[in-house]
């Protein structure tokens, strides 16, 4: 052999190489995951020390390396609660259970196949009902003591844990089958605390505005997604309401936080534009409690007509004492007067994906609940008549106690040219409401059909990215959505795909309407997240071409008969008891 001579082995791609570290690390995080299991305490938390040291030794260890703050507080946070899939039982050897492993016994839960009939669907049901301004209810019913009842609502994860909260402040909130019954009690107050207000924001800012008003301190905890979620901006802004926000968790903008106020609020309050808008209307709805008048100075903050209308009909449905004027709002407080039961919108979020069905698959679908008078609402309404459904909206009237909406669509969807669209139509859908463009042109794309899709404004295209490649498309540089290969349908239906929140698993459920023949279906690795926040939306959705959904029958139900009390002078005497029957 020549001294020249090299090595003809093929080197494998780099790709690949990355692929099988990305694997190593997975598999240290399950050991990782595992040992943190063993070093639980008795009532199955980590102790704080213990955590407080992990903590410290990974900035440390990160220091060294990189000077990402992600990595050394984000990361870490993540690594604590990341959760991972038992170990099958069926490929795990007698005696295996080591920290590589997981617990012996468990079963692997399956993924969810999404394969609805491709028929034309007819769905006939009640509306799922606006869970924010269900809380927002709540939240007064709290605040004033006075009594309400809210009957349907989603009663979903993020109601749940507002009525939690709500009562470890003194209010007398009872969760029914579908509903949310207050009972007259004294106002709540604002206990030094701790609270915790599961995954979602709104509550968190719903009970942030009620402490404000007066001298309070509490501390708030939350689910994963507010650990990780970024507070920086709210944390600027309380000292200018006389008011502090310190993060536990050092280099973290997320909960767990503690809060301290001194209840001393400026007359005028300004929200900087990077306010999150929920941290308004925390404050709006609290501010009729407070114990002087306050003007919230919206003129300037980008999502004030989102927030006025959200907002302002609540207000003046309960009876408040409010003003507007280009865009300020002066509340001024005094006793309210709610309803005995709230009128709720339904919940567009939700509603908008049951009205695309028809688009997907043609038919009908016909929704009870009034269509909300909210920007955004009004932007996926233009939307979807862009696209060629036929929306009709009927109000309430005589006769009809609340109203309805209708969609209707005689074909299929075969064209979706986003690209196309009235200029500032996207830019109008919230970020969090990306997933329903991206899923209506993914359906046109599927069906062999012409499609594209521009960037969106403040969507996450990575997640929009990894979407795609899950049903077996890609976007080309013009914009385009094509199909990635001609096994595409196969490929896809053997990934399993998780989806980053309810809305992204709400477009592979649409996506799903418009699969190829050959295509068993999508998989969906964590339903869970849609039941979180729609519980019943899986039966309905594996029932279609036509679900058959329960409906209140409230009016037709007879009344049970009332109990008579019956009073007599007869006096019943007990027989003498006989020795033998001690």
């Amino acid at each position: 052999m020549t001294e020249h001579s090299h090595d003809t082995r093929p080197r494998r791609p780099l790709r690949e190489v990355v692929s099988n570290i990305d694997r190593d690390i997975l598999h240290l995080l399950l050991r990782r995951h595992n040992l943190l299991a063993r070093m639980h305490n008795s009532k199955g938390f980590l102790d704080p020390a213990e955590e407080k040291a992990l903590r410290e030794s990974w900035e440390a260890a990160v220091s060294r390396v990189s000077r990402d703050a992600r990595l050394s507080g984000r990361f870490f946070s993540l690594m604590q609660e990341v959760e991972f899939l038992p170990r099958p039982s069926a490929q795990r050897d007698e005696g295996e259970g080591d920290e590589g492993g997981q617990a012996a016994g468990a079963e692997r839960r399956q993924a969810f196949n999404l394969a609805p009939a491709l028929r034309p669907v007819r769905v006939v049901m009640p509306a799922p009902l606006a869970c924010r301004t269900t809380r927002a209810w709540l939240m007064l019913a709290a605040a004033s003591g006075q009594a309400l009842r809210i009957e349907p609502c989603l009663m979903n994860d993020p109601i749940v844990d507002c009525v939690k909260a709500l009562n470890q402040l003194g209010a007398g909130l009872t969760r029914e089958e579908c509903g949310v019954a207050a009972r007259e009690t004294s106002p709540a107050g604002a206990p030094d605390k701790v609270l915790h207000v599961g995954d979602s924001a709104w509550n968190f800012f719903l009970l942030l505005g009620h402490y404000l008003g007066r001298p309070s301190r509490a501390k708030f905890t939350g689910e994963t997604g507010l650990k990780l979620a970024d507070f920086s901006a709210v944390r600027r802004f309380l000292p200018s309401l006389g008011a502090r926000l310190v993060h536990v968790v050092p280099k973290s903008d997320g909960l767990p936080a503690r809060l301290e106020c001194s209840g001393i609020l400026p007359d005028v309050v300004t929200p900087p534009a990077d306010a999150p808008a929920e941290l308004a209307e925390g404050i709006l709805l609290a501010a009729p409690f407070y114990e002087r008048p306050l003007t919230l100075d919206l003129s300037a903050h980008p999502r004030q007509r989102m927030i006025l209308a959200r907002v302002l009909p609540i207000l003046r449905a309960a009876d408040a004492d409010i003003s507007v004027l280009e865009g300020r709002v002066r509340v001024t407080p005094g006793p309210l007067r709610l309803p005995a039961r709230p009128r709720l919108p339904l919940e567009p979020e939700l509603a908008v994906f049951l009205l695309a069905l028809p688009l997907v698959l043609s038919g009908e679908t016909r929704l009870d609940g009034d269509w909300p008078q909210w920007p955004e609402a009004q932007a996926v309404w233009e939307l979807l008549q862009a696209l060629g459904l036929a929306l009709h909206r009927e109000e309430s009237g005589e006769g009809r106690q609340g109203g309805a909406v209708r969609a209707h669509a005689a074909a299929p969807l075969k064209r979706a040219a986003l690209t196309a669209l009235p200029d500032g139509l996207l830019a109008a859908l919230p970020s969090d409401w990306a997933p329903l463009p991206v899923a209506l042109a993914a359906c046109a794309a599927l069906r062999g059909g012409e499609a594209s899709l521009p960037e969106l404004p403040g969507a996450d295209m990575n997640e929009v990215t990894s979407f795609l490649h899950a049903v077996g498309l890609e976007r080309n540089v013009e914009g385009a959505l094509c199909k990635t290969a001609q096994d595409a349908p196969q490929q896809s239906a053997a990934q399993v795909w998780n989806a980053p929140s309810p809305v992204w698993a709400l477009a592979l459920a649409l996506a799903a309407c418009a699969r190829d023949g050959r295509n068993q279906g999508f998989r969906l690795g964590n339903p869970g997240i849609m039941t979180g926040l729609f519980p019943a939306f899986w039966t309905l959705y594996n029932a279609l071409p036509e679900p058959a959904v329960k409906r209140a029958a409230a009016g037709n139900a007879q009344a049970a008969p009332a109990r008579r009390r019956i009073i007599t002078t007869a006096v019943a005497v007990p027989p003498e008891l006989k020795e033998t029957d001690y």
